[in-house]
């Protein structure tokens, strides 16, 4: 018979490595909510993850432009962030890259519209092309155009 699973919590207090790590993700969390209340509303929004390494406070954000105003406001940040961190010496910030799922589109536009008088145009070009593989490449290139 089938042993039923056990609950996460019995994996994370059971073993002492799962509990380091529980810990360390709730210290960052903690901090993360120190970060937020010391930033302004719309920028603490998009300051998704604060975590020290050595006497360095490092924060991601999820944009370049909110990176900026964020490494404007790092000292003010960390002057009042000392207070319950004294070990902080100073403020990194870093892109937290998230790959947003592009939308497929419905329908793709044809980026080239046929035109006879563009195929005159390329195919009248070529005339003055003296590298035989340009010229045969114009060539095709006035034959796509042309209206079919």
């Amino acid at each position: 018979m089938p042993r039923k699973p056990r609950p996460i919590n019995q994996w994370l207090q059971a073993q002492s490595s799962l509990k380091t790590l529980q810990l360390q993700i709730e210290l960052q969390q903690e901090l993360l909510l120190q970060v937020h209340a010391s930033l302004p509303a719309k920028l603490a929004k998009h300051c998704s993850s604060a975590q020290v390494q050595g006497s360095a406070l490092i924060l991601f954000t999820d944009t370049p432009v909110w990176a900026s105003k964020l490494r404007f406001l790092s000292p003010q940040l960390l002057s009042k962030l000392r207070a319950s961190h004294p070990g902080i010496a100073s403020v990194s910030v870093k892109l937290a890259v998230v790959q947003r799922q592009s939308p497929v589109p419905k329908k793709v536009r044809r980026l080239v519209r046929r035109s006879n008088v563009a195929a005159d145009i390329v195919d009248n070009s070529k005339a003055g092309i003296s590298s035989p593989a340009l010229r045969s490449a114009l060539g095709r290139l006035a034959k796509a155009l042309r209206e079919k």
